[in-house]
């Protein structure tokens, strides 16, 4: 078992140094990995959690990590912390969350500990999505807090879209100014919040795949559009799609999608507008 331990520490240790921004390859935050403090901190800075019914109350785990120091021997004590809300840049209100307790513990000959936060489901906000930010501290001689995982944020998101409900007038405009009338479109729902339009470019997803290929895919977040970076009709690896600005849904339900797709070279971009029918 302590073998094991061990194993499960030098693999946390090779994550964290691929996912901190590392001042060279055996320091963090000014520390020494080989002959330093142990150094601890969140294991994730930035968490999102979907709920758009009441589930009551779910408690969830999100972990604090041993993240490297001390030359990547085992941990020979205890590391006690403590959790606390940051009112500055928290929106959240407290009814939407539960912090089940602000104090923890690594315990002697572990590389985590689990922080326990009930998330009250039927709380979010419906026209909005809110925060929790969280801070870890601790005074435990030979141990320090890494200033790139001190704060964890868990984004609330409560409002479902309804952009999948509809149907609307599309054009697409390309930065060239060539433009084309798709008429009349429906979206496909990938899951809650996330879609795929049925064309994208100066094509539509019948010229893809025999039909099968999607347009562009896109997110609405209480009226907040994203396009995640993808491959053009979700299979030409080769030819990337991703957003070129953030938009906004309407008050009337509509929307603009702006993107580009990478095919040799430089980037070409679209404007593609949905007017909700």
């Amino acid at each position: 078992m302590k073998n094991l331990k061990l194993v499960l520490f030098a693999v946390i240790i090779a994550f964290s140094f691929t996912s901190c921004e590392l001042n060279n390859e055996s320091t963090i935050d000014g520390h020494d990995l080989t002959t330093g403090p142990r150094i601890v901190g969140w294991g994730k800075a930035d968490i999102t959690e979907n709920y758009f019914e009441d589930l009551g109350t779910i408690n969830k785990n999100y972990p604090v990590n041993i993240l490297g120091g001390a030359d990547g021997s085992s941990n020979d004590k205890n590391i006690t912390y403590t959790i606390s809300v940051d009112a500055a840049e928290t929106t959240a209100v407290n009814n939407e969350y539960t912090l089940n307790s602000s104090t923890g513990t690594i315990a002697s000959g572990e590389v985590f500990d689990n922080v326990s936060i009930g998330i009250n489901t039927g709380n979010f906000s419906p026209a909005e999505p809110t925060k929790l930010v969280l801070d870890v501290a601790t005074s435990v001689d030979g141990v320090v807090v890494s200033s790139l995982a001190k704060k964890m944020t868990i984004n609330f998101v409560g409002c479902q879209s309804e952009i999948g409900m509809h149907s609307y007038a599309v054009t697409t405009v390309r930065e060239d100014g060539s433009m084309v009338d798709r008429g009349i479109e429906t979206i496909i729902t990938d899951h809650v919040n996330s879609f795929w339009s049925r064309s994208v470019g100066l094509w539509t997803t019948n010229d893809f795949l025999n039909g099968n290929g999607k347009g562009v895919k896109f997110e609405d977040i209480c009226g907040t559009i994203t396009i995640p970076k993808h491959a053009l009709g979700d299979h030409y690896t080769g030819n990337e799609v991703g957003g070129t600005a953030t938009t906004t849904v309407d008050e009337n339900g509509n929307f603009t999608l702006r993107y580009y797709i990478m095919f040799s070279g430089e980037p070409t971009k679209y404007t593609s507008t949905y007017t909700k029918q």
